[in-house]
């Protein structure tokens, strides 16, 4: 046997330790901060150059960078929910999920048209807050079922009309929390073999079926294989080998895929949560710790940047990176008072038996 001393350098490929799924073992704060951040990137063209069209990102990864941020964020989700269903079972991995999830949002849903109505309203306060735009932009996404997403006389020169266009994934990762619950209720993924045959079925159907054969599923159907190629991973993380090299190497030939594939979309997003995984566990001692002490101010970030954004643009940041810096510098403030007066909180609630 080799003496430790001699071993390969962890960095160079080695599996995730139960250590490293500890909070300070890993750099998953860090990772959600960034990706939550790149879907201002292209939200940033999107908002000021509409007509030039999609961000700079696409050039080089074939996708906007948002559609990719979106994409991993289903992917760590999926790989940092799992254990927790598998260890307490469904009605504490619900009851978590709803305690992740909704407080922020239903607060959200609250001061977003209030602060929007204050500094962009032009219509009276009873007609604003009794309006059936309103109205249905805040029950419909507090209820998890999205589709509404204007309020009246709000952003009406803006290239998007919309107050918030991030918000329709949050109903999608519900569903995948759903579907993920109702395989565990169902007795299916009580075994990691069982589950991965389940998975893997499903997954492999993804890739042999066009995404357009059934256009209303397609996105449910993009978001759920992020998801699920999340939880595969989590279930073998003891036979992942993770490595920069490889992960380098792994990005490098998915972007050699030609964007006219169809598979091009998959490929680079396997490709980049192994990456993000590998950045996630294999970064130095120092930035580990780093993160773990970062507020987790991602979910904040998420479903406050577009308001944020739109109300830069309202008030004259037309250029792309100035939408972004002014964008983040109100985002901020709103996702650390998201982060610490309501989502925190909320998140304590989970050791209350």
């Amino acid at each position: 046997m080799r003496s430790e001393s001699l071993s390969q350098p962890r960095w160079l490929g080695a599996p995730v330790t139960d250590a490293e799924l500890r909070a300070d073992g890993n750099a998953f704060t860090l990772m959600r901060w960034i990706l939550a951040s790149t879907v201002m990137f292209s939200h940033g063209w999107d908002l000021t150059q509409p007509s030039q069209g999609l961000d700079p990102s696409v050039a080089i990864l074939g996708q906007p960078v948002s559609r990719l941020a979106v994409l991993l964020f289903f992917s760590l989700s999926g790989y940092l929910v799992i254990g927790g269903l598998l260890r307490r079972g469904v009605g504490t991995f619900l009851k978590n999920r709803a305690l992740r999830l909704i407080p922020g949002l239903w607060v959200m849903l609250i001061v977003v048209p209030v602060l929007l109505w204050l500094v962009c309203g032009t219509t009276p306060a009873a007609d604003f807050f009794t309006h059936r735009e309103t109205l249905a932009y805040v029950w419909r996404n507090a209820l998890l079922i999205g589709g509404a997403y204007t309020l009246p006389g709000i952003f009406l020169d803006s290239p998007s009309m919309a107050v918030n266009g991030s918000l329709w994934t949050i109903p999608y990762e519900v569903r995948c929390y759903l579907a993920l619950a109702l395989l565990a209720g169902l007795g299916l993924g009580l075994t990691r073999r069982r589950l991965t045959i389940i998975l893997l079925a499903g997954l492999a159907l993804h890739l042999a079926l066009p995404e357009n054969l059934i256009p209303p599923l397609m996105l449910a159907r993009r978001l759920g294989f992020a998801f699920f190629v999340g939880v595969l991973a989590w279930l073998w993380r003891e036979r992942m080998s993770l490595s920069w090299p490889l992960a380098v190497a792994g990005v490098a030939a998915a972007l050699l895929v030609p964007v006219e594939n169809r598979y091009q979309l998959p490929a680079i997003e396997i490709a980049l949560t192994y990456f993000v995984m590998v950045a996630a566990f294999r970064m130095p001692a120092a930035i580990k710790t780093a993160s773990q002490r970062l507020p987790d101010y991602s979910y904040g970030i998420y479903i406050y940047a577009f308001p944020a954004q739109q109300v830069a643009l309202h008030f004259g940041a037309a250029d792309p990176l100035a939408n972004i810096a002014w964008g983040f510098l109100i985002t901020l403030p709103l996702a650390a008072l998201s982060w610490h007066l309501i989502e925190e909180p909320a998140l304590s609630l989970k050791r209350v038996r």
